[in-house]
């Protein structure tokens, strides 16, 4: 099993509209570590990120004293990480479906992402970040909620940097996506396509990897009309929100 083909290209891309913009976000990083910390609710000293990006939340939560372990697919995100990371933290370029760790973590966390693959895929990685964490561990994932990419932001479009987007959802596949493109060249497109999950959809299907949610925390949203985020909605209207698992032991 391999991740969806979409995916190197469309965060290829995105990386490079968008590199610059991890300047700008010092300070929700570090409100962001505190979050994740809060909800933890214990102290915690190693912790496994996948999907993990450039490495933002890792060298926020490293600089904590957290032993950080990432986990990434694109090449170029991967060699970003380790320009910018202190070598405290173990950079690994694969797949969440292939790649192996010799050892276990307090906290295994995969943000703004889940929903890649199929429900099959998505059973398939539960699994394996069960097999990730301590049998006291935590882990905390953020689900992608179908009624705001449904009734709030689909037909939507935004441009960030030199990027621009629309969003629609695929009510087929309970799918939000999200199709970006370059404000300069409008006829190449590279989208993502996220499952959506409700709140008894995701449990049923944590129950079956042998997991049990403990904590739901509702993410932000976009209010289109003015033009602002709004970093906490409620949870029918947030576009994502966070869940917080312990193993079934």
């Amino acid at each position: 099993m391999t991740t969806n083909q979409w995916v190197i290209p469309f965060y290829q891309k995105q990386f490079e509209w968008l590199q610059d913009i991890e300047d700008e976000m010092t300070g929700y990083m570090q409100k962001e570590a505190d979050t994740i910390e809060e909800q933890i609710g214990v102290k915690f000293k190693s912790m496994l990120d996948i999907g993990a990006g450039i490495g933002s939340i890792a060298r926020t939560l490293d600089a904590r004293g957290i032993a950080m372990t990432t986990l990434e697919l694109v090449p170029e995100l991967v060699e970003a990480a380790k320009r910018r990371s202190s070598k405290t933290i173990d950079i690994h370029l694969g797949d969440f479906y292939t790649h192996e760790f010799a050892k276990q973590f307090d906290v295994v966390s995969y943000f703004d992402g889940f929903g890649i693959g199929s429900d099959d895929d998505q059973l398939t990685l539960l699994k394996r970040m069960k097999n990730w964490v301590t049998d006291d561990g935590t882990i905390i994932i953020d689900i992608y909620n179908p009624n705001y990419w449904r009734n709030i932001a689909a037909g939507k479009a935004m441009k960030i940097d030199v990027a621009e987007r629309i969003y629609s959802f695929d009510e087929v596949g309970c799918r939000m996506v999200d199709s970006w493109w370059h404000k300069e060249k409008p006829d190449e497109i590279v989208t993502q396509s996220l499952r959506c999950y409700t709140i008894d959809e995701i449990s049923t299907m944590c129950n079956k990897a042998g997991l049990t949610i403990i904590g739901i925390f509702p993410g932000g949203a976009m209010d289109f009309d003015n033009g602002a985020y709004v970093e906490t909605a409620t949870l029918s209207t947030c576009l994502s929100y966070r869940i917080k698992l312990k193993k079934n032991l």
